[in-house]
């Protein structure tokens, strides 16, 4: 049975990033602080975007500026099915 609290992408274009060639991300789920913060947030929403995306794989926002747009259109994907923007 798949962890229905998190989510692996496969990165349709991987990177390297500190040292590694990242392949996947994984994200957690986001607590119900962490939604309100996104919305709630400074900066553009894009830059709170990010921010949460980095927060829920647990990694570094300069990784998710490092990705292809399609890997970060997948990503922003699900976080839309999940806080209903």
């Amino acid at each position: 049975m798949a962890d229905k609290a998190q989510k692996t992408f496969d990165l349709e274009y991987p990177v390297s990033f500190g040292g590694e060639t990242v392949t996947a991300v994984t994200l957690r789920r986001p607590k119900g602080r962490e939604i309100r913060d996104m919305q709630n947030g400074k900066g553009t929403a894009i830059d709170r975007t990010f921010e949460m995306m980095a927060t829920l794989a647990e990694r570094e926002v300069a990784l998710i500026d490092e990705l292809d747009a399609a890997d970060v259109k997948k990503i922003d994907a699900w976080l839309n099915e999940i806080v209903g923007e």
